[in-house]
């Protein structure tokens, strides 16, 4: 064999030289349409399982964790999605009208008795009328021993006279001349010094009031009694005080003390003493068996402007002749002036607004 290499055989490769590399094949994933449908079956099935097996943790674990989860959930939405709602109030568009705070001792319903004293007792004698000369006087009612000097507050006068008025003409003891028994108006205003004296006269003040705590200061109140033929003053008999009782409340009287109520009064049973507090006041009062001390406190607690529902509603009459009435209490301010509310102008008849003589106003709206 001599030294020439064969031109077909492979040459012996040199020291340090990489043995040459193949070249690797590369192969392509070329699946056809039966193919492709097949892997997309599998897809969706391998979704559907893994969606079930959610499903089915979800319920296991709601199972474990009981109604207080769900609760929970329901309570978040309701608090995230319910809105509070508006609240309307029967005064809502109600208006201020300014009093003077001291007017709380002004009005027909100012509360005058042991505990609260009636500071205007000689201020109001530009209010009052006399009754000698008056019409009526010596036919219809006679003065009692204050004679001349008998007075009450003027804008209570109609009622009070048209009252003794209706008495005489129902009762057949009453008559209008000398020969028969006649009303007599014992008492009307009285002064602090007036009062003191009568005091002055009394041992037992369960009869006559403390001068300054006296409903007679305030010209709203009147004893009344009978004046016989004979020149005597004797109290109601039984029928006429039965008149009385059952229809003193239609002129806005009312009969003030109550003997059962000594213990809210502080006075003794006075059948003749009859007070004025308006029409629908007194006749609520004689409805519900309530002394003056009673009706307040249930208008101040009650019927507060403040804190109630709604006011004291109140009828009186029946078909065209009733007549309805909102009455509530308002409070006093320690300003000057109380703003107190009231209807819109158009809205009602009449208003008249009354200090209770402690701390607030008795406003009656007439509809």
């Amino acid at each position: 064999m001599n030294g020439r290499q064969n031109p077909n055989q492979n040459p012996a490769p040199r020291q340090n030289q990489r043995p040459p590399q193949r070249k690797k094949k590369k192969y392509y994933f070329k699946p056809n349409k039966e193919g492709m449908q097949a892997l997309l079956i599998l897809v969706l099935i391998a979704a559907l399982i893994i969606t079930l097996l959610v499903l089915t943790i979800k319920g296991i674990a709601s199972a474990i964790g009981g109604p207080e989860e769900t609760t929970t959930a329901e309570t978040t939405t309701a608090e995230t999605t319910t809105e509070a709602p508006v609240v309307v109030t029967w005064h809502d568009d109600y208006v201020k009208k300014a009093v003077p705070s001291t007017d709380v001792a002004v009005g027909d319903l100012i509360l005058v008795n042991f505990e609260n004293a009636y500071p205007l007792t000689d201020s109001i004698t530009k209010q009052l009328s006399t009754l000698y000369g008056s019409d009526g006087y010596g036919e219809y009612f006679v003065l009692g021993i204050q004679g001349s000097d008998t007075k009450v507050r003027r804008d209570i006068l109609p009622n009070l006279r048209a009252m003794i008025t209706d008495l005489v003409d129902a009762s057949p003891a009453l008559g209008t001349t000398k020969e028969h028994d006649r009303v007599v108006i014992a008492s009307g205003y009285r002064s602090t010094e007036y009062q003191q004296g009568l005091f002055d006269k009394q041992a037992v003040d369960n009869y006559v009031a403390i001068p300054g705590h006296s409903e007679h200061h305030t010209g709203l109140a009147v004893d009344l009694k009978v004046f016989t033929a004979k020149e005597k003053t004797v109290e109601f008999r039984e029928d006429e005080q039965a008149w009385m009782e059952a229809n003193c409340a239609n002129y806005g009287f009312i009969v003030r003390y109550d003997g059962a109520k000594f213990e809210l009064t502080g006075i003794l049973d006075e059948t003749w003493h009859f007070r004025y507090v308006g029409k629908p006041h007194a006749q609520y009062m004689s409805e519900n068996g309530l002394c003056l001390e009673e009706y307040l406190s249930l208008l101040r607690t009650t019927y507060n402007f403040d804190t109630c529902d709604a006011p004291l509603t109140y009828i009186t009459g029946e078909g065209e002749e009733a007549t309805t009435y909102e009455i509530y209490y308002y409070p006093a301010s320690a300003d000057v002036n109380t703003d107190i509310f009231v209807p819109k102008a158009g809205t009602y008849s009449d208003i008249s607004i009354s200090g209770d003589n402690m701390n607030g106003f008795i406003v009656t709206v007439t509809k």
